[in-house]
């Protein structure tokens, strides 16, 4: 009964990861914290669950250029780190499209923020000396700010609380707005006064920085400059450089829907792994490190189950996309032409380490292949263009990540038998068989990409066919368990 409680568990657990994305996730209440100007500014609370005793804090300050932004960019990484035992709080701010405020206000907001949370320590059941300043992009320049930059205190606040928090943990943090970072045109006049990489001194709080190696709009330089001098200084400072990645690149599936949590999964890993070096967490991260993140591309048969399926046997190490589209093709002058498809553009939102392509069932129809009329503009035989528009398709997938494993999948037999009234059913399976199915492996083998044939996996399985052409629920779980075989 022990091991089926345990097995159970851990389903559960994996479905809560790779299903957030999807969730509704929302604080546990939000407390007024500042009425500044006619202006109510709030703190988005995520409660840790049956906690007695008093917890470390993490508040985290939104990105969006001192502009724009939203405390939701932190929900998910709120929601993980409440499940993790601590407090975890998204913080408002003054922002210039809302409020008509600079950079500078942003500053004395996040002061306020990290003031307040101090001084009601007790209602929160947090531990004051426990309090974790954190944000990305201009949100990260204010976190950083609370422990570096001296003034810009709220004069109408008890200053003998302290704005400074214990520890600081950023993503490509704005850390230079001066010319040789960001933000030089928001400050003319004022460029180094909340410029952290020019006012750093001794004795600050302990940091973690995350930043791309390619990020276009907070230059990498200015992080791995920040964390030198730092060092310097004799302050604990430490830098991860994510390499190959540009601006907001650590943002979760529920702020940016499509974007994948490979990322997500590994700051938040590092973050977690910081928090109990520093004594604010217990136990191990309840998240993996190194996410692969895998792309379903195909037609119906991909459309249904098998991606859900493959979720579950490739475990939590892994997260699973389902880009099907039922009716898709290769060929044009179709119902679905999948480069036409919406799937088809959500799946370039996507970076996948693993790309499944498996098309070929319903470009075999002879409603299409064999249609003299059919409207396209590829000149050539539909062969030669199921091809084509095969090898451009594995060429965009490269594209998005060049380190990217693909595999091109057979498509599943037909069965005829099992419904010959089925239109064209005999028809298709003959074309499949006859210049289909070789085209794929001739693709695979002049691409470099790796084979599954699933035709030949799945040959005996005609018990689990549904209609001839799909599978049971039953047969897509054993098509899952196949195919996870073959990636691993």
């Amino acid at each position: 009964m022990k091991s089926k409680y345990i097995a159970v568990t851990f389903l559960l657990f994996i479905c809560s990861i790779f299903t957030i994305g999807a969730q509704d996730i929302k604080p546990d209440k939000k407390l007024l914290y500042k009425v500044i100007d006619g202006d109510s500014l709030y703190l988005h609370v995520f409660q840790p669950k049956e906690i007695k005793t008093p917890t470390a804090v993490i508040v985290f300050f939104f990105g969006g250029g001192w502009v724009g932004g939203n405390p939701k960019q932190f929900y998910q990484q709120s929601d993980y780190f409440a499940s993790r035992g601590i407090l975890a709080i998204s913080a408002e701010y003054r922002v210039k499209n809302a409020h008509g405020t600079t950079p500078f206000e942003c500053v004395e907001d996040g002061k306020s923020a990290i003031r307040w949370v101090r001084e009601h320590a007790k209602e929160l059941n947090i531990n004051p000396d426990k309090i974790v300043a954190s944000g990305g992009s201009a949100g990260g320049h204010v976190a950083v700010s609370t422990a570096v930059i001296d003034g810009f205190e709220n004069a109408n606040e008890n200053l003998l609380a302290s704005s400074v928090p214990n520890a600081v943990i950023v993503y490509n943090p704005v850390l230079d707005t001066t010319e040789k970072g960001y933000g030089a045109k928001k400050m003319v006049g004022r460029e180094t006064e909340i410029s952290p990489v020019d006012q750093l001194k001794k004795k600050l709080p302990p940091m973690l920085l995350f930043h791309g190696t390619k990020d276009r709009t907070v230059p990498f330089e200015n992080a791995f400059r920040f964390n030198e001098k730092m060092n310097e200084l004799g302050n604990d400072s430490k830098l991860v450089a994510i390499e190959n990645v540009d601006h907001g690149f650590f943002n979760g599936d529920f702020f940016r829907n499509g974007f994948g949590n490979k990322y997500y999964n590994l700051t938040m890993y590092d973050t977690d792994v910081f928090l109990k070096e520093l004594g604010y967490l217990k136990g191990k991260p309840t998240i993996s490190r190194e996410l692969k993140q895998v792309s379903c591309i195909g037609d119906s048969n991909t459309k249904a189950q098998y991606p859900k399926f493959l979720q579950e046997y490739l475990e939590a190490s892994y997260e699973v996309k389902n880009f099907g589209k039922g009716g898709a093709t290769l060929i044009d002058g179709t119902f679905f032409p999948y480069d036409k498809t919406d799937e088809y553009k959500k799946s370039l939102k996507f970076t996948p380490d693993i790309v499944l392509l498996m098309f070929g069932t319903n470009d075999a129809n002879p409603k299409w292949c064999l249609d003299s009329a059919r409207k396209t503009d590829f000149k050539g035989t539909p062969q030669e263009e199921f091809k084509s528009e095969y090898v451009k398709l594995i060429n965009a997938y490269k594209k998005k990540n060049s380190k990217a494993e693909i595999f091109v999948l057979t498509p599943l037999p037909v069965w005829a038998k099992k419904n010959l009234e089925k239109e064209n059913i005999v028809e298709r399976k003959e074309q499949l068989n006859k210049w289909v199915i070789p085209l794929v492996k001739e693709i695979a083998a002049e691409e470099n990409v790796k084979l599954i044939d699933v035709h030949q996996l799945m040959k005996n399985s005609f018990k689990y066919s549904r209609d001839g052409v799909h599978l049971t629920k039953d047969g897509y779980k054993v098509l899952a368990k196949k195919i996870s075989k073959e990636i691993k």
